[in-house]
């Protein structure tokens, strides 16, 4: 113990004097480190962290499916069947998302998201309020489901956390309710809801439409059971329901999905892809620190034979290079874990709102320990080669071993191994940079199919109690239209169930004249929207033939429809729709005549083709929420209390919903491709940086090596850009290989990006000629820069160097 602690006082020492190779070694390391511990912390958080819950491996989430859609909701006799007949399933539970509005304690009134939940869902999920206590079963019943668990959020927001909410009532759509309980803030089982309340079928709604209420259904396996076991059973039941004449026109099929498979598919693609970009910079940076080791480790060859003639033995000569890599491990991890919080905090900076969880964006103790743990690993790693030099000392031969010798010739070799390595992983990101830059690039200049630029977009829910009637629904809405319109900067205004790139879609089955209903069953489904007057002009959504909807356009007058040209190719076969029939099945019985062609909008995102889409009239297919959309010169935080104005003389139970600039909806559609394209630059910058450095420093130490040779080739009449071109040559020869080798795994990289890639093949030429073109310029500058030192040395001098 006590000649350990020497070693540990002589490596410190020693690394006090070197004060520059530690910084660089230090840097090198805490820049990989750090890089690799943020994105690691990420994906612990997201991808392999359990569920919050009790057991979570036994969780799924449950869909009824069709030909159509894989995925659907689950309707309430479909719920009862499954809790009944599948004994794989030791509990199904329920639950349904409503907006409602939220009134009361002279409070503004406010859109809350609203869950109800079947009286056991919480129970199964191993969660307890935090305050009060859950639903009883007796309150899951038509009259005695007005109570409510507020979502911590909400508890914080209105109730300022205080433990006197519980008790209090609270006026949900007009009707009261009474708190009996919080729940904690660590419970997201469903995201942004802010109050719970129980789950009750209407008796009423049930006699009529025994199939329509669509839940999203959870169940929790049996110990022991299968997934397979599970869907073939949930499949047994669905074949026998679809025989029911209740059952008619439900979805037959049933999809089995893992909760957590499900919580992480949105991201799972892209952060296992970051997680070996990141791993590839941490060996770049290894390979670079094992490079800087070795070159020092050939310059200490003299002082290794002098300790190894003083009687130092194997193990000791290893031990003091193992020990100064581990010093410089640790001080590189320990930096890096530093760079680490401070990378979550630029993560913030550059992962939109809703693209991660927030729990996902910080350091896990886990996540420190694989921390200190790859920081060991990798002192291992990068100082195994030297102290096994340093162990074979004896066979270096005496004091004055030729430093051109054997041993300088291995470790060159070594090192230009190295250096290949370094430029072969630091060309796999930025390809993978440049492809994904090139995408976003793509994706600024595709056309939308709308203009987005000065208008506003907020939510307009009507409150249930008051607008139950359509005649009702239209008045409000057309009033609430009517006043915005007069607001002085206001060009336009018009309502629709959903704008561009907002979400919420509904969809329908399509019927053409003459078709049974069967045939709706083969057909893809049509995305349909409710929409006013004026929406095609506020939203700059040109028609390619026909009219738009119109004020006329009422209950009593013709029904009519609009649809874009992918709906017109798709159904029609000489695309000519204007004046054809159509209907939609959620839209009963009636055909609606095809006034208008507009062109296409990008509803789903601005990466995805556009989907056969049909536009109703408001005045005849009124509903509770709609999206209010203005155009207008005046800047959204001057609108937003004029706005709030209008809705309160509207209602005064009207909430005004976020209002968003439609620039900005665009932008965050864009912002997972944005954080992809920006962290790969980043890795790859990093990369680069160290790829550089790398034969920056074996281009060095080899021109060190070499500079008598230098000396005599200048004196016998080489010219500078003879030497030029004999030192570059080395560097270039270097990248070369490196590139070569690196093509391979961009190649496998880029075909792991094409489902991520728009408007660029993941095999583009101009990429793949691009980044091997910087990475030459790099490897030309790092061999030119230590070529440039050895011209400034005279001849004489070189001559007189040691051999």
């Amino acid at each position: 113990m006590p000649s350990f602690l020497q070693e540990v006082r002589l490596s410190l020492r020693r690394m006090s004097r070197e004060r520059a190779f530690t910084t660089v070694v230090v840097a090198t390391l805490a820049l990989a480190i750090g890089a690799t511990t943020a994105v690691f912390s990420v994906v612990y958080q997201v991808m392999l962290r359990p569920l919050p819950y009790t057991e979570p491996e036994q969780l799924v989430r449950l869909y009824q499916s069709s030909a159509q859609r894989e995925r659907l909701g689950v309707s309430h006799l479909t719920l009862q069947a499954w809790r009944e007949h599948v004994r794989a399933l030791q509990q199904v539970e329920g639950l349904a998302l409503w907006d409602r509005t939220l009134t009361g304690d002279g409070a503004a009134p406010e859109r809350v998201r609203t869950g109800r939940a079947t009286a056991g869902l919480l129970s199964m999920l191993g969660v307890q309020p935090s305050l009060g206590r859950a639903f009883g079963q007796e309150e899951v019943a038509a009259g005695q489901d007005d109570v409510v668990l507020l979502g911590h959020g909400l508890w914080q927001r209105r109730f300022g956390g205080r433990p006197e909410a519980l008790g209090q009532s609270l006026m949900l759509d007009g009707r009261p309710h009474t708190v009996v309980g919080v729940l904690p803030a660590s419970f997201r089982f469903a995201p942004d809801v802010d109050l719970w309340k129980p789950l009750v079928l209407e008796p009423v709604w049930e006699a009529h439409h025994p199939g329509d209420v669509t839940l999203r259904a959870i169940g929790r396996l049996r110990t022991g059971t299968p997934l397979d076991t599970a869907r073939k059973e949930l499949e047994g039941v669905a074949a026998r329901l679809a025989q029911e004449p209740v059952m008619a026109g439900q979805a037959p099929g049933v999809r089995l999905v893992p909760l957590h498979e499900l919580v992480v598919e949105g991201a799972r693609e892209r952060l296992w892809l970051l997680s070996g970009i990141v791993a590839l910079v941490l060996l770049v940076a290894c390979a670079n620190v094992a490079n800087l080791l070795l070159a020092r480790a050939s310059a200490r060859e003299r002082e290794v034979c002098v300790r190894a003639a003083l009687g130092a033995g194997r193990w000791q000569l290893a031990r003091q290079f193992l020990v100064e890599s581990a010093l410089l491990a640790l001080a590189g991890g320990g930096t890096g874990l530093l760079l680490a919080l401070w990378g979550l905090d630029l993560l913030r900076l550059l992962i939109p709102q809703g693209v991660l969880p927030p729990e996902s964006l910080r350091l896990e103790p886990h996540v420190l320990f694989i921390a200190l743990g790859v920081s060991l690993s990798t002192s291992l790693l990068f100082g195994l080669v030297p102290a096994l030099r340093a162990a074979r000392a004896e066979a270096l031969g005496a004091l004055g071993v030729a430093r051109g010798g054997q041993s300088a010739t291995g470790t060159g070799r070594l090192r230009a191994l190295l250096v290949v390595a370094q430029v072969a992983l630091a060309l796999v990101p930025l390809v993978g940079a440049g492809l994904m830059l090139r995408t976003l690039r793509a994706l600024h200049e595709a056309p939308l199919g709308f203009e987005p630029h000065d208008v506003i977009a907020t939510d307009v829910l009507l409150p249930g109690n008051k607008y139950e009637d359509d005649a009702r629904k239209r008045l409000a809405l057309a009033a609430l239209v009517e006043d915005v319109r007069t607001l002085p900067g206001v060009s336009s205004a018009a309502l629709a169930s959903t704008v561009p790139l907002w979400g919420r879609n509904g969809v329908s089955a399509v019927l053409l004249p003459g078709e049974s209903p069967a045939a709706a069953d083969t057909r893809e489904l049509a995305t349909f929207r409710t929409v006013s007057a004026g929406l095609f002009e506020t939203l700059g959504i040109s028609l390619k033939e026909g009219r738009t909807l119109v004020d006329t356009d009422t209950g009593s007058a013709p029904r009519v429809i609009v649809v874009n040209e992918t709906f017109a190719r798709r159904h029609f076969p000489d695309g000519q729709a204007l004046g054809k029939q159509v209907k939609l099945t959620m839209d009963g019985e009636d055909f609606r005549e095809v006034v208008g062609v507009a062109h296409d909008v990008r509803h789903g995102s601005v990466g995805e083709a556009p989907q056969a889409e049909v536009y109703l009239p408001m005045n005849q297919f009124p509903a509770l929420y709609m999206v209010l959309v203005v155009r207008s010169s005046t800047p959204l935080d001057a609108l937003v209390p004029a706005l709030r104005e209008r809705f309160r003389a509207v209602d005064p139970d009207l909430p005004l919903g976020a209002a968003r600039a439609l620039e900005d909806v665009v932008d965050a559609s864009l912002g997972p491709t944005r954080v992809m394209g920006g962290l790969l630059a980043l890795l790859a910058g990093l990369g680069l940086s160290l790829a550089g450095v790398g034969l920056y420093g074996v281009v060095a130490y080899s021109v060190s090596q070499r500079t008598r040779e230098l000396g005599i080739r200048m004196a016998l009449g080489a010219t500078d850009s003879q030497v030029l071109r004999l030192v570059v040559g080395q560097g270039a020869r270097l990248a070369t290989a490196g590139v070569a080798v690196g093509l391979v795994g961009a190649a496998l990289l880029a075909r792991s990006l094409s489902g991520m890639l728009y408007g660029v093949h993941a095999f583009d030429v101009a990429t793949f000629l691009t980044v091997p073109g910087l990475l030459g310029v790099v490897a030309l500058l790092a061999s030119w820069l230590p070529a440039r030192r050895a011209l400034q040395i005279p001849p004489s001098e070189a001559l007189r160097s040691e051999q």
